[in-house]
């Protein structure tokens, strides 16, 4: 018998733990998450925003500046990293991929990454916005 409570005792405290690990993210990758969401927005945005462009004008000069953009674009989406344990999926154009797992670093470092990654993403934005005008 008190092998059995000792058996109920562990599986709850290794169901404690698991269902904690949610809880236990920190604040910083809780922030470094959450850039990463908005980078994800606007990347998603200026995908579509580009296809349009690129769709809607019959001027070759324009349609490189905009291939090349989008190229841009791909190369910024290829080097995005999740941050871990806020892993997801992301479904565009019907096409399913994945963000790479992140390597080993520091919760400062994963929410600096994410803030350069949305810096540049906010910037191929601009130059977009700068291409219609």
């Amino acid at each position: 018998m008190k092998t059995i409570g000792k058996i109920f005792i562990l599986f709850f405290v290794i169901a404690t733990f698991a269902c904690s690990s949610q809880q236990d993210k920190s604040d910083v990758l809780s922030e470094a998450n959450r850039v990463h969401l908005l980078a994800s927005e606007i990347h998603h945005r200026l995908e579509n925003q580009l296809d349009s462009a690129k769709t809607a004008t019959h001027d070759s000069f324009r349609i490189k500046m905009l291939d090349s953009l989008s190229n841009l674009v791909e190369l910024w989406e290829e080097s995005m990293i999740e941050v871990p344990g806020f892993e997801h999926e992301h479904d565009h154009s019907g096409e399913h991929h994945h963000h790479k797992p992140a390597p080993s670093m520091t919760d400062e470092s994963m929410l600096e990454y994410q803030q350069n990654a949305h810096t540049a993403i906010r910037e191929l934005e601009k130059s977009f916005n700068d291409l219609k005008l």
